[in-house]
Formats: structure tokens, C-alpha cells, sequence
């Protein structure tokens, strides 16, 4: 199963692109060659108990990382097109290895309220959307389900090392109980950098019977290239 990343180019010619702040935005072609190719393993040192594997569209740089600010952090709505498209590549990569689920059901990790309100919605449920329409243009049974909630208040990752993230992460999210009849579960999110986010998402779906597939990102702060041996989990 191979998928492209498309680049979004309905916009005037004049809108500067996210990554690369030259013209044809929100995300021009030179961009998107940047992350061409398939999708590769997060290559996460120490790899998080119980985490499964993560597949990554690229690595958190360049182009793509503005673009992923830009969405997040700035307000660029118009990237969700782009960037879930490149969800969508790296969750077809999860699947070419999967027991051949009957559905797949994307399930966006939970952002805490304050990240929702001062971003004026939820970025990851976005890509997430994107990414199911892409699949099952491409014949892939998809379905969105949003059934993490935030659990506990936390407080911003910013700084925090990899220690400290997964102590403020520990208990804040919760997964309805109607998670126990997702078929084909994978998680997803914008970016992984330790993995303690998923990390917790996949201990938070355990605690209903839930067991994900794996989980896909738009990006990984590090990657493993093609064909290098899986380190141990």
C-alpha cells in the first residue's frame, strides 16, 4: 500500500508557503518534494513501556517543522490539508504490517482544554479527519473516534525533559469505555518527541481493553532509516 502526500495548491499564487515562505501556499511543491518517499519508524531512546510502534511521515525539520508551527501555533488552518495527508502516509505504513484489521479506527490523542481553546480548536482531531478521507478515498474502511479525554490538569511540555513529560503526563487522559469496540485502533498525533504522550494515550485505552495497532505521527524528532534493526521494546 503506497501513498503520496499531495500538495495543496487551490490558493492564490500570491499566499506564502508555510515552510518555506516563498510563494504558492499554504504548502508549495519544493516543500513537499522535502518529505517524499515513504514513511520511516520514530526512533525513540528510551522507547516507553508499552508504547507500540510509531511510524513517522518524516523527521521534525526543515519545511516541515514551520508548517507544523505554523498549523499548531499560528492559526494556519489551510495546512491541515498537507499535513493530513502526510498523517495519512504514515498510517498506511502501520497497516502494511497489521493482522489485516476489518476497520481502522484513528483515534486522536487528547489535548488539554487550555491548548484548545487558545488555538481555536483541535489540530490533531483535524489531521486526523484528513488522514480518514485520504484512506478510504484509497479504499481503506476508516472511521474517526474521539475517545481520550483529558483527565487530570497538566501542564505544558515546553522545556520539560523526558523524565518530567512523562510525570506530568501520568494520568491525564481517560478513554470512554465504548473505546473496548474500536476495531484496528491507531493512534495519532502532530509530533512525537519521547513518546510519553502516546505513551500515556496507549496506557489510557489498556485500562478499557483497548490495545492499538500502533500509532502514527506527521513527524518524529528522530528517525530510523529504511531497513535498520528495530531496537527492543
Amino acid at each position: 500500500m503506497t501513498f503520496r502526500t499531495e500538495p495543496v495548491l487551490g490558493l492564490a499564487a500570491a499566499r506564502r508557503c508555510a515552510g518555506c515562505r516563498g510563494p504558492g501556499g499554504p504548502w508549495c511543491r519544493g516543500c513537499a518534494a522535502t518529505v517524499a518517499g515513504p514513511a520511516a519508524d520514530a526512533d525513540l531512546r528510551p522507547w516507553p513501556d508499552g508504547l507500540p510502534r510509531v511510524a513517522a511521515r518524516s523527521v521534525y525539520a526543515g519545511p516541515l517543522r514551520e508548517a507544523l508551527v505554523a498549523f499548531k501555533d499560528h492559526g494556519r488552518w489551510s495546512l491541515r490539508g498537507p499535513l493530513g495527508s502526510a498523517l495519512a502516509v504514515a498510517v498506511a505504513a502501520l497497516l502494511v504490517d497489521a493482522d489485516d484489521p476489518a476497520r481502522v479506527t484513528l483515534v486522536p490523542v487528547a489535548g488539554s482544554p487550555g491548548s484548545v481553546r487558545a488555538r481555536d480548536g483541535d489540530h490533531v482531531r483535524e489531521l486526523a479527519g484528513v488522514a480518514a478521507r485520504v484512506l478510504r478515498d484509497r479504499g481503506v474502511d476508516v472511521r474517526v473516534a474521539t475517545v481520550l479525554r483529558p483527565g487530570r490538569r497538566r501542564h505544558d511540555q515546553v522545556g520539560l525533559g523526558r523524565e518530567a513529560r512523562a510525570a506530568n503526563l501520568r494520568g491525564s487522559m481517560r478513554a470512554s469505555p465504548a473505546a473496548a469496540g474500536l476495531a484496528g485502533v491507531v493512534l495519532v498525533d502532530d509530533l512525537v518527541t519521547t513518546g510519553s504522550t502516546l505513551a500515556e494515550a496507549t496506557r489510557a485505552l489498556g485500562r478499557v481493553g483497548a490495545v492499538p495497532i500502533g500509532a502514527a505521527v506527521v513527524a518524529a524528532t528522530r528517525t530510523r532509516p529504511p531497513g535498520a534493526v528495530a531496537r527492543s521494546r
